[in-house]
């Protein structure tokens, strides 16, 4: 059953490897047709232990050094970087403000409906909400350029009664969800504000984006529905709490599975030794997968998040279900976990029905989310303007890391994606008190948008890197 589920996924497929290695490798019908060994290494002074998808290229090319080095220099965007700089206490004061209207994921209306409001307050005449509550902003190109869109979240892991008051201590601001993704669409407000200001105009159109569902069980259905929506996005800059000196370039390749068991049940004392029992296969299959081997490289994990069976403690338990995720930067390593739990179901069943010799008991597998993950080489365009962009503002890039955002779906479509920061230090994500230091987070702001600015181009400065797609 898992392999048919498996064969079904669309490709091709990008996949990263892990340090020492970062190829594109191309998939069909779920499976590698090639594959190398790698060692993915962990930079463990990177915010959340990043994971490195691959080495940070030695040097930018010179062509793409010159081309950055020419847009700082340019009079329009050496005036929108300075007003990024002096709307620094405005951006972060609108953090707060987008953190203070609850959006738990599937509830996010009225965040989207308020920050809608902004973005139109902030010169975008082209505004919409669609049908799942994605917020979409276009800003105008001149000409016949690539579109580029800027995503970042509505939605927390915080329910609706949850107290989202921000707090202040120091330098230090507190409140769920205030980083991750609050303070990512306030940035987008400041980026709009500078270009306005100073006149920037692009060749392509600028999509600001915010997207529903992007926490847990959203499985990235804003995403999903907004680059369905949108088939011309040539590139895709997302925004999310990640310090300036890093950048994501890889995506984990998700999969969700829910494994069900099913039995006659009956009486724990009358029917006992002729009726198996659910529970006890679901026991059985959680212990197998507790010694389960997983692969090393790169790294896979998986984990048993629900458990749940019977009805009450005298009755023979009918039905049992786990709920389970395994996820790396390798599909088929994910794969691979699935097939091995889809064994271990089938050997806890037979166990179970031959304790009682019985064949009552039966199971199935089912899969409920996948995310197919993907990667932008490291020696794309984009990349080396990310890292021209930092040196030019003085931020020395120190990695390219894996990470699990609404920029799996780009980058499964073969969009060249990254994941940059909006500045500041945060910690404790998905945490009651997650804190922002908004220090200097400005220049987070500026190489976010600078290099956005590199992928889009500029009128009478620049030429886009990305082609229109």
């Amino acid at each position: 059953m898992i392999a048919s589920l498996l064969r079904s996924f669309p490709f091709p497929l990008l996949l990263a490897f892990g340090a020492g290695f970062a190829p594109v490798i191309a998939a069909d019908h779920g499976h590698l047709l090639a594959q190398k060994a790698a060692t993915t290494s962990v930079l463990k002074e990177a915010p959340l232990q990043l994971v490195l998808a691959a080495p940070l290229p030695k040097q930018v090319k010179p062509e793409i050094a010159s081309m950055v080095k020419k847009l700082v220099k340019a009079p329009r965007v050496q005036q929108a970087l300075a007003l990024i700089k002096r709307d620094e206490a405005r951006f972060v004061q609108e953090s707060i403000q987008i953190s203070e209207i609850p959006a738990p994921t599937f509830q996010e209306a009225k965040r989207a409906k308020a920050f809608a409001a902004l973005l139109k307050a902030n010169g975008l005449t082209d505004v919409r909400i669609d049908l799942i509550n994605n917020v979409i902003g276009v800003r105008k190109g001149t000409g016949n350029g690539p579109a580029i869109a800027i995503v970042a979240h509505l939605d927390t892991v915080f329910d609706a009664k949850t107290n989202v008051e921000v707090k202040t201590k120091g330098n230090l601001l507190s409140g769920p969800g205030l980083a991750d993704d609050s303070a990512a669409l306030a940035s987008m407000l400041s980026w709009l504000r500078a270009m306005n200001q100073a006149s920037i105009a692009t060749p392509g159109d600028l999509y600001f984006v915010a997207t529903v569902g992007e926490e847990a069980a959203g499985d990235l259905r804003g995403a999903r529905q907004f680059f369905k929506d949108y088939n011309t996005i040539a590139g895709v800059v997302i925004l999310e709490p990640l310090q300036a000196p890093y950048a994501l370039i890889a995506q984990n390749a998700t999969l969700r599975l829910e494994v069900s068991f099913k039995g006659p049940g009956g009486h724990a004392y009358i029917d006992y030794g002729k009726v198996p029992s659910a529970v006890n296969a679901m026991g059985r299959l959680i212990a197998k997968m507790a010694d389960m081997p997983i692969p090393a490289q790169p790294p896979t994990t998986f984990n048993v998040g629900t458990a749940k069976g019977g009805d009450y403690v005298s009755k023979i338990a009918p039905s049992a279900a786990i709920q389970l995720e395994t996820r790396s930067v390798s599909r088929q390593n994910v794969e691979t976990v699935a097939r091995r739990v889809q064994v271990f179901a089938r050997q806890a069943v037979d166990e179970e029905n031959r304790r009682w010799g019985v064949k009552s008991l039966s199971m199935s597998v089912k899969e409920f989310a996948s995310r197919l993950g993907g990667m932008t080489p490291a020696d794309h365009p984009i990349v080396f303007a990310w890292m021209a962009a930092a040196q030019q503002l003085g931020i020395t890039p120190r990695g390219l890391g894996v990470g699990s955002t609404d920029g799996a779906i780009p980058l499964a479509a073969g969009i060249p994606t990254l994941v940059l920061g909006f500045g500041g230090a945060a910690s404790g994500f998905h945490a009651i008190d997650e804190t922002w230091n908004p220090t200097n987070a400005y220049k987070g702001v500026q190489l976010s948008f600078l290099t956005t600015l590199a992928m889009a181009g500029v009128d009478g400065v620049s030429q886009p890197l990305l082609p229109k797609r």
